[in-house]
């Protein structure tokens, strides 16, 4: 009987498509427009033009649109015809063989083109973050402001595939076969700088590609943006090259980089920790400054032959974290960490100034690279669509698009408090996959939302803000 009732319902319910006034995922629109008002659009165009070729469909619109899929939630080229549910606002839509076509043109060349477009935008919309009254988002470890200092945090990552037959698709270190992409964030924008695609069974402290990587992301950021940086990763890309590399700043006089990188625990450091007095030893603190209980740190430099070391890389220090060992690091534990339950975790830094516990404190900030990864991971990254390199190659870089359109978003259209911070999971849900209805009338278009919709403030409060942005001419 509660059965019978609870389809009440939908009890003479029908779906019909037979409305062409609706139009769908109206909610990036904005996202559109922001890539047309700061010029990405056209530098787009440019990237993809060959002499004697004029295309049917603009290549940098295409691109354009073709991360708006992305962002929407597509993982395969045919997800691209999902747009055409904004065809009567923005126009006819591409077929999937042209966006397959689309990314086999793209070349080293065009894809370079590619890159430098999206740099240039990027130098547009970090100028008018800096023009603001509360100015850059300089990172802030227990209350005090990295000011004038540019986070740059490298990762590697797997990206499994469920075919063998792609080309470079190698075993992992980790099992399964896929790719190793290397990566590069920054912290300031939560901005994906660099996605470098490698095979599977490339390694994570390959120093000369995680130096290509770097050189790669500092080339994208702003030139003011590249005087002082601090570069952090975990150990996995721990190498001496890159330290002696970091250290000098690319190799170009007046820069001010540090490295805050995760160093080998060996029997040389455990012996060495074991030497330390209790004096040695600070409180730890978290993000907020507080302190963390029953976890310390303290500097091991002086209790470590660090000469191989020091004679190209001055200035260096080992930092070491003394905490509980937690049940999931059982299994990569020493001997004396599972006798005493306790976790010892080491850094090399350059910094010649800072309490030992902050300094502690702004490595472990490091760790937001991962929601950077994941959220590239949910816009295209986990799912790369071709047997072939050339186009999955393409399709990283259509990911790195789509990223730095929705960091560019997050800080010109959203605002702080409210959808800001949130993943693209729930912009997906309260923003971006709202359809509205088309309407004409006193010599314009109008698209009506749900008047009730929860969110619908913030969805109208997108368009005016991206529309109030300058045009770049």
């Amino acid at each position: 009987m509660q059965a019978t009732l609870g389809a009440v319902w939908a009890d003479r319910l029908e779906f019909v498509g037979d409305d062409d006034r609706l139009v769908a995922s109206v909610g990036v629109l904005p996202i559109r427009l922001l890539a047309e008002k700061l010029g990405l659009r056209a530098a787009l165009s440019a990237a993809w033009a060959r002499r004697g070729f004029t295309p049917v469909y603009d290549r940098g619109q295409l691109a354009v649109d073709l991360a708006l899929t992305l962002l929407l939630g597509g993982e395969a080229i045919s997800d691209f015809q999902g747009l055409r549910h904004l065809a009567p606002v923005t126009g006819p839509v591409a077929s999937t063989p042209t966006v397959w076509r689309f990314l086999d043109e793209a070349g080293e060349e065009t894809l370079t083109g590619l890159n430098h477009a999206v740099a240039g935008f990027r130098r547009r919309w970090w100028e008018l973050l800096a023009a603001r009254p509360q100015g850059f988002p300089w990172l802030a470890v227990a209350g005090k402001e990295l000011t004038g200092i540019t986070v740059v945090d490298l990762d590697a990552s797997l990206v499994f595939s469920a075919s063998q037959d792609k080309q470079n698709a190698k075993p992992t270190y980790k099992g399964g076969i896929g790719f190793a992409p290397n990566l590069a964030t920054c912290d300031n924008t939560d901005d994906l700088l660099v996605v470098d695609p490698r095979p599977g069974n490339a390694t994570s402290n390959d120093a000369a590609d995680t130096i290509a990587t770097l050189t790669r992301a500092v080339e994208r950021i702003p030139g003011a943006y590249r005087h002082r940086m601090l570069i952090r990763l975990d150990g996995a890309g721990f190498s001496h090259d890159l330290l002696e590399h970091i250290a000098s700043g690319g190799g170009k006089r007046g820069r001010r980089w540090e490295f805050s990188v995760g160093w080998p625990r060996t029997d040389r450091e455990m012996d060495a920790i074991a030497k330390l007095p209790a004096a040695a030893w600070t409180p730890a603190i978290d993000q907020s400054g507080d302190v963390v209980e029953n976890a310390y740190v303290a500097e091991l430099t002086g209790l470590l032959d660090l000469s191989a070391w020091t004679e190209k890389i001055p200035g260096l220090r080992i930092l070491v974290r003394d905490e509980p060992l937690h049940p999931k690091y059982l299994a990569r534990a020493t001997d004396q960490e599972k006798q005493t339950g306790r976790r010892y975790q080491l850094i090399a830094i350059n910094a010649r100034v800072g309490q030992l516990a902050w300094l502690d404190a702004r490595h472990r900030s490091h760790v937001h690279v991962e929601n950077d990864v994941k959220q590239g991971k949910a816009i295209g990254l986990n799912r790369w669509p071709s047997r072939h390199w050339t186009i999955n190659k393409a399709w990283t870089q259509i990911v790195l698009l789509a990223a730095n359109l929705l960091a560019a978003y997050r800080y010109l259209a959203l605002t702080p408090g409210g959808l800001r911070d949130a993943s693209v999971k729930l912009l997906r849900f309260r923003l971006f996959d709202l359809p509205a209805r088309l309407t004409r009338g006193q010599r314009k278009r109008w698209l009506h939302l749900r008047a009730d919709w929860p969110w619908i403030d913030a969805v109208i409060g997108t368009w005016t803000r991206v529309k109030a942005l300058p045009t770049v001419t």
